[in-house]
């Protein structure tokens, strides 16, 4: 090799013709639709426009250049410019993207680089609009894994903005192929989204799944009303591979992988529940599901008892609970009493009755655990429950259930074990009427009495005038129920011991006057 006494430019105009040629057998030789190609080719053109090659020697004689490509490691290509043969110092046996940069970076001394990728890169998306009107399920699965393949390529190195952003791309690409015929529209809207979601749970399975879990959970949301909208429209008779392709998506995503459990749960509830309503369709997933007890399907199965109204088969699945399970036999619950089927809808709540203290205290933010016992006990109102098990249940609520257990208490009229619990819990003033002490206060005031002597006392302790001004408030209202309850005289002796324990906290005795507490 000689010394390189040549620019790159005057390489390039030399061997002008033999550039193009070669960059003609490259375009027709690799295709944008192939992950690998479109990835050599980014890859390629990214190396070149970072500044990634550099001529080392030009022989004129032989036709032969040599250049460095800086990668992980650097490697060193040599190019034969007449015969169109290159090698590379690295593994790579078929064309590697070292040699097509260099190759790029001579091509753009004389041409535009960009406006090749450009043209190349147009082949796909007329190949996509071809697959596009084609109206087969393998077209459409074509045209979202190539869209899918063109921006996935490299996310495990990069940051969750980078992947989220590359998702939109890929969503706003797949609006250009939709069908232009209205009816073909939310099928098309459904069908992609989904299988767009079986690759994103492909790729989570591989890689952190908190990188995917935002954007899965907000389009299965979004799957859900699209299923509404076109089950609500007009079937198109010949939508039903469509319809058949839908139900093998589902299968790969719930039963055959394993991230994300309460999310795939999500999706297949969604599925059987809105979109694939057909007795025939349900009753032959469900003989799929027998077929394959080996797999963990008890919930995806005790959802179809549900759908076809077998509860001796339901009843033998809810003895498996899993405390973990609990939000998803919640919805399974919902379900039975959205259906007005009262025999299922016992069967789940009594079987999740044991596992309810285990999962508030155990698998539940502290944050979510009350308004979790709130939709659970709600669902408990519809269903007869003997007073014994009732209470049982309060006991697994816990601190929870306080809000449950005083609409119980009251319901049953035993208002003096209201005010015990709210005494056993510490309740504040503003929970305990949030709770219903207006009703008890209405009912019978003699019994909250204690309650309120309680709750002033606390506020006594705090030893400022805020404080003494929040009790005189809570007095006034023992007040009050004193006075219903007939309680005069109690009262009266009630406040002059007030009076004379606190005789030495002046700030609190000038607040007592000022509420004008005795009757």
């Amino acid at each position: 090799m000689l010394l390189l006494s040549h620019s790159l430019f005057n390489i390039a105009v030399r061997y002008q013709s033999h550039i193009q040629q070669w960059m003609e057998t490259i375009s027709e030789d690799l295709h944008p639709s192939h992950q690998e190609d479109e990835e050599l080719v980014r890859r390629a053109s990214f190396s070149v426009r970072n500044g990634a090659v550099r001529a080392l020697s030009y022989d004129p004689y032989e036709h032969l250049l040599e250049a460095k490509v800086q990668d992980v490691s650097p490697c060193i290509v040599t190019l034969h410019l007449v015969d169109e043969q290159v090698t590379c110092s690295c593994p790579e046996k078929r064309l590697c993207r070292h040699c097509l940069a260099v190759l790029f970076s001579l091509y753009m001394q004389k041409f535009s680089l960009s406006e090749w990728l450009q043209e190349w890169r147009l082949k796909k998306s007329e190949q996509l609009s071809l697959l596009a009107n084609e109206r087969t399920p393998e077209s459409w699965n074509a045209i979202v894994q190539s869209t899918f393949n063109a921006v996935s390529g490299d996310w495990s190195w990069k940051e969750r903005y980078f992947i989220d952003n590359s998702i939109i791309q890929m969503k706003q690409k797949l609006k250009k192929f939709m069908p232009f015929e209205r009816e073909w529209q939310p099928l098309y809207d459904v069908y992609t989204k989904t299988m767009l979601l079986r690759l994103l749970f492909d790729v989570s399975e591989d890689m952190n799944e908190n990188m995917f879990r935002a954007t899965i959970q907000t389009d299965i949301e979004d799957i859900q009303h699209q299923l509404l909208n076109l089950s609500s429209k007009p079937r198109l008779f010949s939508a039903d591979p469509f319809y058949d392709a839908l139900v093998l998506h589902v299968r790969h995503i719930v039963y055959e992988l394993e991230t994300m459990a309460d999310l795939r749960f999500n999706l297949f509830h969604a599925y059987w529940v809105i979109l694939l309503t057909e007795k025939g369709r349900r009753e032959q997933e469900f003989a799929y599901l027998q077929e394959n007890k080996s797999l963990n399907n008890d919930l995806f199965r005790a959802l179809f008892c549900l759908l076809l109204k077998i509860p001796d088969e339901l009843k033998l699945i809810t003895d498996r609970i899993h405390p973990s399970d609990m939000p998803e036999w919640m919805h399974l619950a919902k379900l039975a009493k959205e259906q007005e089927d009262l025999p299922s809808l016992t069967i789940i709540l009594h079987a999740m009755r044991p596992h309810i203290f285990d999962y508030v205290n155990s698998h539940l933010s502290a944050w979510n655990r009350s308004v979790f016992v709130s939709k659970l006990y709600a669902l408990y109102k519809f269903i007869e429950m003997p007073d014994a098990e009732r209470e049982q249940l309060f006991w697994q609520f816990g601190s929870f259930g306080v809000r449950a257990y005083s609409d119980f208490l009251i319901d049953q009229h035993r208002y003096k074990d209201w005010v015990a619990l709210h005494h056993r819990f510490g309740s504040t003033l503003d929970y305990a009427e949030s709770c219903g002490m207006k009703t008890v206060l209405q009912e019978a005031p003699e019994t909250v009495l204690p309650l309120y002597h309680v709750l002033a006392l606390t506020e006594v302790r705090e030893r400022n005038r805020h404080n003494y001004k929040q009790a005189v408030r809570i007095w006034k209202k023992m007040k009050s129920a004193a006075k219903k309850s007939g309680k005069t005289e109690y009262w009266n002796s009630y406040v002059s011991e007030l009076q004379a324990k606190y005789r030495r906290l002046r700030a609190l005795q000038e607040e007592i006057q000022k509420g004008n507490l005795p009757l």
